[in-house]
């Protein structure tokens, strides 16, 4: 029964983006599930979280019509809320999958290397290249051995080795190897000498690795600083100015100035357009935003990536909200003393 409602579900969705966008990232993560049932139960448990946020508004619905003073402006915030925890929860989903594929790359890339040069040792050792992969393919391996293992069960049977072996880039997202594997079944089809070919391709990942791990600590100052302006400095500038804005407020309030002075004490004698509530909110939408840019920018220097930056997300915001709040009472605390 629920899995005729998953299918269900899942057919509402375009066919053709199903098949171009949805099932290519579905191979990628290997997921062993029908990707009809994954897809309509991710479907159904988004509706059932944006149902979590149209409900919101109508169990407090004696608090939100003080507020909002209208029944129907809680019908309008009820549907945006299903539409935003909706969103929200396919956001989730999306990215979940993503770092499972990228983690499913990463991990094949840096074992890729390790697994080729024992591929070629195996050969020089009077293997074929059939059993010399499926002997290679160890549980250290990780993703590469599972898939491998996947590749040579299928040439077992009608499919040839190495079309079998081509379906490798299918299942995981590494261009090392969709090259390494193209390069292998070319050098079978042509008789080349496959050891050497192996040989030389893991030597030349390694070197590939080692320059990628200098370009990597090479941009970990750029990392820090971007960490210190979002967590550090940001939030204590924005506290900075929040407390200002409280002070000009006391002082105008404490102020009785005769119409003949007014120029003389500048601005203090008129009123501020920018109250500190507004200034508040703002600093909350500022340190979010640059919270969010900032983790994106993380991500780029770090992996070349955007989105795997978006994992620091989470923390840089609370830490930047916790930093706002800790320097906005120490400073307040500060100016009462030395008032």
């Amino acid at each position: 029964m629920f899995e005729r409602i998953s299918n269900s579900l899942a057919e509402l969705t375009p066919k053709e983006f199903r098949k171009e966008r949805i099932y290519p990232m579905l191979e990628f993560a290997g997921i062993s599930e029908d990707f009809d049932i994954w897809l309509g139960k991710k479907i159904l448990f988004s509706v059932l979280f944006g149902l979590i946020g149209f409900l919101l508004p109508l169990t407090f619905l004696n608090f939100f019509q003080v507020v909002f003073l209208e029944p129907y402006h809680v019908i309008f915030l009820s549907l945006f809320l299903f539409v935003l925890f909706s969103v929200l929860a396919i956001t989730i989903f999306y990215l979940h999958l993503f770092y499972v594929i990228e983690g499913r790359s990463q991990r094949v890339e840096e074992i890729l290397p390790d697994f080729l040069s024992l591929v070629a040792s195996n050969i020089r050792a009077g293997m074929t290249p059939f059993s010399a992969f499926r002997q290679s393919s160890m549980d250290e391996f990780g993703p590469l051995a599972e898939e491998v293992k996947i590749a040579t069960s299928k040439s077992l049977g009608t499919e040839s080795f190495t079309h079998a072996l081509r379906e490798l880039s299918i299942r995981i997202r590494s261009r090392n190897l969709s090259e390494t594997v193209s390069f292998f079944a070319q050098s079978i089809r042509s008789g080349g000498h496959i050891a050497k070919l192996l040989e030389t391709t893991s030597n030349d990942l390694r070197r590939n690795q080692a320059l990628k791990k200098e370009l990597q600590s090479s941009t970990r100052m750029y990392v820090l600083f971007v960490v210190f302006v979002v967590l550090v400095a940001t939030p204590l500038l924005l506290s900075v100015s929040v407390l200002f804005l409280e002070m000009i407020n006391q002082v105008q309030s404490q102020i009785t100035v005769a119409p003949t002075a007014v120029g003389q004490i500048g601005f203090l004698s008129s009123e501020l357009l920018v109250s500190t509530d507004f200034m508040r909110l703002i600093a909350f939408f500022l340190l979010a935003v640059n919270s969010f840019m900032g983790s994106l920018f993380i991500g780029l220097l770090e992996t070349g990536k955007e989105k795997l930056g978006l994992r620091y997300f989470p923390l840089m915001v609370i830490v930047s909200f916790a930093l706002f709040f800790v320097s906005t009472a120490v400073l307040s605390g500060i100016l009462k003393l030395t008032a």
